[in-house]
């Protein structure tokens, strides 16, 4: 899954996802004594998976000790995250899973980051199993605990780090009533 750490300007991160100008979509002010958590769905089909994500989110950051700060989340097309995988990791092709720390002290439990996920990988990835919009959704949700757990520290890179992270991932998954994505998807 494609992640980074790369601290990222917030509004060059919302020059390639969201409109400009005033309205829907502007980003909301921080408040340190509390964890907000914003979702956008930018696809054109809605998925009715903004809640999911939403618990999924705090439930995660609940998990990991995290209590206060902000997390954004943007649900994007192929496109989209081909453009922002282009632009931050210098790769032609969209991944599942962008993540941005913009600042996320785990020692205090303040979360600060962005998390960009791409429902057409979640679909492609839900059509090789059973194709239904429920494993989709599972997708979805697995690789946002992906990228928060990217912003906890947890790292994949080699086959240690990688069995911790995603059984991790798939406790988390399974106190949601998602079961294990990833190891039913591996």
């Amino acid at each position: 899954m494609g992640t980074s750490k790369i601290p990222l300007a917030r509004a060059n991160y919302r020059r390639a996802i969201r409109p400009k100008g005033p309205g829907p979509g502007r980003e909301p002010a921080i408040n340190r004594d509390e964890l907000s958590i914003a979702v956008a769905w930018r696809p054109r089909t809605s998925w009715r998976a903004v809640a999911l994500l939403e618990r999924c989110a705090r439930r995660t950051a609940n998990a990991e000790g995290f209590d206060r700060g902000s997390l954004s989340i943007a649900v994007v097309g192929a496109a989209a995250m081909t453009t922002l995988h282009r632009l931050h990791l210098g790769r032609e092709e969209p991944t599942d899973v962008l993540t941005f720390d913009l600042g996320t002290d785990c020692r205090h439990g303040i979360l600060d980051g962005e998390i960009v996920l791409c429902a057409d990988m979640a679909r492609r990835r839900a059509a090789a199993r059973d194709k239904t919009l429920a494993t989709a959704r599972a997708e979805l949700a697995l690789y946002l605990v992906h990228g928060l757990l990217h912003l906890a520290g947890y790292d994949d890179r080699d086959a240690a780090t990688f069995r911790r992270m995603h059984r991790r991932e798939d406790e988390i998954l399974a106190t949601l009533g998602l079961g294990g994505v990833f190891q039913d998807g591996a």
